[in-house]
């Protein structure tokens, strides 16, 4: 078997940016950075740059962060205690808008764990991931008032659910794409070094990428154009793509290519991109290889994935590194003088990097920041970028030009 492994449409992604486990319980140790604190970034292809670190607000357990739409003056912290808040853009709390805590266990890799907001015919919906008090994934629907407020009781309404074998890399991101359709990433069931064999194998929906047409009155529809729909394929229609082992944090850019974070077993962590087809996001088909893949080094020899897409960043278990938290695309908008670069953390080195990628590899890498604890998600609004810490701590950074 050749270690080589395809890229897929290298030259549109390159073309795009050149232009412009989840934690397995370790023990964060680092001391947070000051309330304003700057990093020199490095010399790139835009100008050099000065990141501002600033510490805007707390939320016990804080796992995500997610806004409505640009037009808010607010966004969504989200707890995996199973609660959400409302802040404004300068962290200042407004409310609680749903608290599910008695249905859920926050332990470990369980709990509230993603949100995403979705409009058709101009109505808003949220949909969260959680594990239930059983451990399995739920993904549920809420109402969304004019406001921002959440409309319903209990945990909504009920869109999917998948039993889990383990505790373990339960995914938990969510995301709405280009196309409105809701993406769920969905861990390989956990243990390690999957047990099952399940991330390949398209009869299950474990270690793959879901995409699906939720129903306002509970349930889904699978979407013709998935690439697996239709009788006679022998696999699970609501897959989009596969070889996931445990997507901790996943995002479309302003271009409808697909960003995953994937934890690594115990060797390496890594980014892959999937570029986006014309008017179809990235992902369809996909495979990212696990497990017969850790990064671009094979892994589980009993089984194949000779056409998976090659990570386009990794690296590896040295220097406390452990577990990577994605990542967002920065924009002119969010990160002056970084527009095109990838921003992510790991759970363990308390790092945020950003890479600036061709499509195929990496070619530019720097340091964010350093000093922060338990980095479990990097998220983008319209107006800024953050950092989310399971310490609850949530940090605004930007780039400054110098």
């Amino acid at each position: 078997m050749s270690g080589a492994r395809r890229h897929k449409s290298a030259l549109l992604i390159a073309t795009v940016l050149m232009a412009a486990c989840s934690p397995q319980g370790t023990s964060g140790t680092m001391t947070s950075l000051p309330a304003d604190t700057t990093t020199p970034g490095a010399t790139g292809p835009n100008a050099e740059v000065t990141y501002s670190v600033t510490l805007i607000g707390s939320l016990p357990g804080a796992v995500d962060l997610v806004e409505r739409s640009a037009d808010d003056a607010f966004f969504y912290v989200v707890s995996r205690t199973g609660t959400i808040e409302r802040w404004r853009r300068d962290g200042t709390r407004i409310d609680e808008v749903l608290d599910i805590g008695s249905a859920t266990e926050a332990s470990g890799e369980r709990g509230l764990l993603g949100l995403a907001f979705r409009r058709v015919e101009g109505a808003w919906s949220a949909y969260i991931n959680f594990t239930d008090t059983n451990g399995d994934t739920v993904v549920s629907r809420f109402e969304v008032a004019a406001d921002g407020s959440f409309i319903g009781s209990g945990t909504g309404t009920g869109v999917l659910t998948i039993d889990q074998p383990y505790s373990n890399h339960n995914g938990g991101g969510l995301a709405v794409g280009p196309d409105n359709m809701l993406y769920v990433g969905m861990g390989d069931g956990g243990s390690a070094n999957d047990p099952g064999r399940v991330s390949l194998d398209n009869s299950s929906l474990l270690g793959k990428m879901l995409r699906i047409d939720p129903l306002p009155t509970g349930g889904y529809r699978v979407p013709a154009d998935n690439p697996f729909a239709g009788p006679g394929t022998g696999a699970r229609g609501e897959i989009w793509s596969n070889g996931l082992r445990n997507p901790w944090r996943f995002s479309f850019d302003t271009q409808g290519n697909l960003w995953v974070a994937d934890v690594g077993q115990g060797e390496r962590e890594e980014v892959s991109v999937a570029a986006a087809d014309g008017a179809t996001p990235g992902g369809r088909g996909v495979s990212f290889g696990w497990s017969a893949w850790e990064g671009s080094r094979r892994f589980n020899t009993d089984v194949e994935s000779p056409a998976a897409l090659m990570p386009v960043h990794e690296y590896e278990h040295v220097g406390g590194a452990c577990s990577i938290s994605g990542g967002a695309v920065g924009t002119n908008t969010t990160t002056p003088s970084r527009a095109g670069w990838y921003f992510y953390g790991d759970y363990c080195t308390g790092k945020v990097m950003a890479i600036l990628t061709d499509g195929a590899r990496t070619v530019l890498t720097e340091t964010v920041a350093e000093g922060l604890s338990e980095i479990v998600a990097v998220r983008a609004t319209s107006a800024a970028m953050y950092v989310v810490s399971l310490s609850g701590e949530v940090h605004e950074i930007r780039s400054v030009r110098r």
